[in-house]
């Protein structure tokens, strides 16, 4: 058994160690892993991000787009990469969810990747079409308890971000709707434009232009407070719904293992890149908020996203198609 002083010497040299790798990071090109099809927002998002990162850590960083599977295709392929800092995924609430939907994937969010920061963040929406009567949130509510739990709302897809949403609006109303999946937002936006249903539960990102033209209205925003793009549309919170604050997010992790110092200077590379008043403006025109912070508030929300999600889908008993 070591002694106390063995431990206190290996301790350091460990320490050490990392300290140098961190010194001489990174040592050859970053890969950006993109678990998304190129020219989404995702994509658009990766790449402004690479070019950022390859200007203040001095090194090329290459997106690498690997989709497929809600993004666990991309996330998998994480897992065959050292945990050194020169591969690093570009992120979104799937991972969060990956664990509940899919228990057969080789990775865990919580216990194989790492936060080095959130990088922008896109509210839900209660998207209706321009022939709805009613004007708020409640208008909704009431027209679904009236209709006893015949009235529809699209989804993504089941176990998709809008999916989830719908399922908490119903627990947080105490209403009950039926879900109708389509294959991604734009089938789900036509089908709310077309009347095939009542309401979808769609990102800012991809309705944004649909509300700008007149063609969809929202009800409520998942926001904390009004959004400055669209400043008449009120909150949940504000119409008495509590409980909704929830975002649609993209971040940077890292593989579980990379060393501390390291972790630290990307996430305050990151940093430097979203709180530019360039980026902050593109986040805007894509319908999102950026965001940045420290490594460790990121992991807080992949954390408390993880377990969120989790007890719904397991609540709902959801399954991917």
């Amino acid at each position: 058994m070591l002694s106390r002083r063995e431990l206190l010497i290996s301790a350091s040299a460990l320490a050490a160690a990392d300290l140098a790798r961190a010194q001489s990071y990174p040592s050859r090109p970053i890969t950006l892993i993109v678990p998304f099809a190129a020219g989404g927002a995702a994509d658009i998002t990766a790449r402004a991000i690479s070019q950022g990162l390859s200007e203040v850590l001095g090194q090329p960083v290459v997106v690498d787009n690997k989709p497929g599977a809600s993004g666990t295709i991309g996330a998998e392929a994480m897992m065959a990469r050292p945990a050194d800092g020169h591969t690093l995924l570009l992120a979104s609430n799937s991972i969060t969810t990956s664990k509940w939907l899919y228990p057969n994937i080789s990775f865990d969010a919580l216990r194989d990747f790492r936060g080095i920061g959130m990088v922008m963040k896109s509210p839900y929406m209660a998207v209706v079409s321009d022939k709805f009567r009613g004007n708020g949130i409640h208008d909704l509510a009431r027209m679904v308890k009236e209709q006893a739990g015949a009235l529809n709302y699209a989804t993504a897809g089941s176990g998709t971000g809008p999916h989830l949403f719908g399922e908490m609006f119903q627990r947080q109303t105490q209403t009950s709707m039926v879900s109708v999946p389509y294959r991604g937002s734009a089938p789900a936006l036509a089908a709310v434009l077309s009347g095939e249903v009542t309401v979808y539960f769609d990102i800012l990102m991809s309705s944004k232009a649909l509300l700008a033209s007149g063609r969809l209205k929202s009800l409520a925003v998942s926001s904390a407070e009004r959004l400055p793009q669209f400043p008449a549309i009120p909150t949940f919170a504000e119409q008495g719904i509590p409980g909704l604050e929830l975002y649609s997010w993209f971040g940077v992790v890292a593989k579980s293992g990379t060393p501390e110092p390291v972790i630290q200077r990307l996430s305050q590379a990151l940093n430097r890149i979203v709180q530019d008043s360039r980026f902050s403006a593109r986040a805007l025109e894509l319908g999102a908020v950026a965001v940045g912070g420290s490594a460790g508030s990121f992991q807080a929300v992949i954390e408390s996203d993880t377990a969120l999600w989790g007890k719904v889908i397991r609540e709902k008993n959801i399954r991917p198609e």
